[in-house]
């Protein structure tokens, strides 16, 4: 089509009402909700302006820009207001109309038309592709914006012109990475560290980061893992005319771990790498510039680990009659070790202590390389493990509860300390059994603590997740951690229903016909008590509400109380009062 027709086809647009809004949805992937929408305008479908490309590269050649956002602006407002969402609404501006002269007030005052939408729930994007044209006069600009209470993202970071000056100079409250540095993430090193220095930069600003292009479960877990909360793509919904989102794909990738998992993570260090085809010689310089090393990895350009040379190796390739002037120019790869112990990040401890200790080898390994998805993360050494395991379970069997061997009061403060400590709401689970103390008095000691101990072995089994914790109070309460409701409710559900399973066979069959037991009290009166049952109460503890372990505990107690008094929930009445 030539240019011409694509203008005549603009003008038809700008007069007409024929610019699309789709929304898509920003999501929180800590709190388990959606953040925000983005909109975004298009062409009709049988328009050949229908891709945003086409449609706004050809209004700037036509010089009508600002018409162009101006109407798209009018269509996000109509079409957004009819959703009725109160979640914060994304809009893109360039830099360049919201110079003074190009008429942002009135740029702005199509989409705030009605007072429909508040300023403090709309995002204004600048996108780092484009350049202004004055930096100071945007900084006014977007002074007069936030006084009126709009929030401001910088969008595509690392794709365009300006960079991280333009990021200190406007001091966004968002900060969107472009969508190339995302995409295939869980196998590229230099991204990941891009996106890590982000996060370390964002910390220190006080900004939130967005990643934009998200598309895969493995893309998601990654992000997580480095500690990005706010993921845009289409693993949680393509750009629609109504505002929807699906948030399934947040049960199907492993969490972060919470603070205070011992896992494989927290054993690395990172001494200098080598490259396969590096000389022997300059291997030896680094490992005599290395005090107390013993082993360097050897990593491919891709970031992938290929194995560890050991400075006996060089030894012994350099103490031969004349070894070092044949062996000193040959490359690593003629010399190192391939078959060095691999271990993912998130592996437990314990499954590297197995390992190591099952290998069919002569010797114990000293140093052993740590991996994301595949690709190096860092080196770990066989004695700092062998350390950790210990100090983690004296510390473990220190306050554990000696019944269920799970662990005690001190290290429940501590959890609830730990996660308090950081800007992430959890989930609190109070576990308590019904009507305990005449199953006591009526079955006996041994009876109840069986059960106790069963209670303990079904938390385990299905609150397994990384970022779950396990914790028994003492007598028949336990306590539960977890961050996700679903799950929460779910596993709830399942302990409870083969917990009371399990009760039930403990009673005379009379008993469980007639649903109650009938005995004498310890005053030798008759008495009827109900048959042993689980309840669990739920709270959400939200970041900055509290930092009183006490009191969460007390919060946790009440709420398990109610359901006390209360038929158990069904599951969507549990995961309604959850979330």
């Amino acid at each position: 089509m030539s240019f011409e027709q694509l203008e005549q086809e603009l003008e038809r647009l700008l007069v007409g009402d024929g610019i699309q809004t789709l929304f898509q949805p920003i999501v929180d992937v800590r709190e388990l909700l959606v953040e925000g929408y983005e909109a975004l305008s298009r062409g009709p479908s049988d328009s050949p302006l229908h891709p945003a490309s086409m449609l706004f590269e050809t209004a700037e050649r036509c010089g009508r820009t600002l018409e162009l956002e101006n109407q798209c602006l009018s269509a996000t407002r109509a079409n957004w207001t009819s959703t009725r969402k109160t979640q914060k609404l994304f809009v893109n501006v360039s830099p360049d109309n919201l110079l003074p002269g190009a008429g942002n007030q009135r740029l702005l005052e199509s989409l705030l038309e009605g007072d429909l939408i508040q300023p403090g729930r709309v995002v204004i994007e600048l996108s780092e592709r484009y350049p202004a044209i004055d930096l100071d006069e945007l900084k006014r600009s977007l002074t007069w914006l936030k006084s009126r209470g709009f929030q401001v993202a910088l969008d595509d970071l690392g794709a365009g012109y300006s960079g991280l000056k333009l990021w200190s100079e406007v001091e966004p409250d968002y900060v969107k990475i472009d969508r190339h540095f995302i995409r295939d993430i869980h196998e590229d090193l230099v991204k990941r560290e891009f996106v890590r220095s982000v996060m370390q930069l964002s910390s220190r600003l006080n900004c939130k980061v967005v990643a934009e292009g998200v598309e895969r479960h493995r893309e998601l877990e990654l992000l997580q893992d480095l500690g990005v909360r706010y993921i845009q793509g289409f693993l949680f919904g393509r750009p629609r005319s109504v505002a929807t989102a699906t948030l399934e794909p947040l049960s199907q990738v492993s969490k972060h771990p919470a603070k205070g998992v011992v896992s494989a993570a927290s054993l690395v260090h990172h001494p200098p790498t080598l490259d396969p085809d590096q000389p022997l010689e300059e291997a030896w310089a680094m490992l005599q510039a290395q005090n107390g090393v013993f082993a360097l990895p050897v990593i491919d350009p891709q970031g992938r680990a290929l194995g560890l040379l050991h400075k006996w190796q060089i030894l012994e390739a350099f103490g031969s009659t004349f070894g070092r002037s044949l062996n000193e120019k040959k490359p690593i790869r003629r010399v190192m070790k391939s078959d060095a112990l691999v271990f993912e990040h998130n592996q437990p401890l314990e499954e590297l202590s197995r390992r190591l200790t099952e290998d069919e080898d002569d010797y114990l390994r000293q140093h052993f390389l740590v991996t994301r998805d595949g690709f190096y993360e860092g080196m770990g050494a066989t004695r700092a493990l062998l350390k950790r395991m210990t100090e983690h379970r004296i510390e473990k069997a220190r306050y554990a509860n000696p019944l269920t061997l799970l662990p005690g009061n001190v290290p429940i403060h501590q959890e609830i300390e730990s996660r308090l400590s950081v800007e992430t709401s959890f989930l609190m689970i109070y576990f308590d059994i019904n009507a305990f103390k005449p199953l006591n008095d009526h079955l006996g000691f041994s009876v109840g603590d069986r059960l106790i101990v069963l209670l303990g072995r079904l938390l385990e089994r299905y609150f397994c997740r990384q970022d779950d914790m396990i914790g028994h109070l003492g007598g028949d309460d336990f306590i539960v951690f977890c961050n996700s409701a679903n799950h929460a409710v779910y596993s709830c559900t399942e302990v409870i229903t083969r917990f009371n399973d399990e009760c039930q066979s403990v009673y005379r069959e009379q008993d469980r016909r007639r649903g109650c037991v009938k005995a004498q009290d310890r005053n030798g009166r008759s008495q009827t008590w109900p048959l042993a049952t689980l309840a669990a109460g739920i709270i959400r503890v939200h970041p900055g509400e509290t930092q009183d372990t006490e009191d969460v505990v007390q919060r946790a107690a009440a709420a398990k109380k109610q359901v006390k008094a209360e038929s158990w929930p069904e599951y969507e009445q549990l995961l309604t009062r959850v979330s």
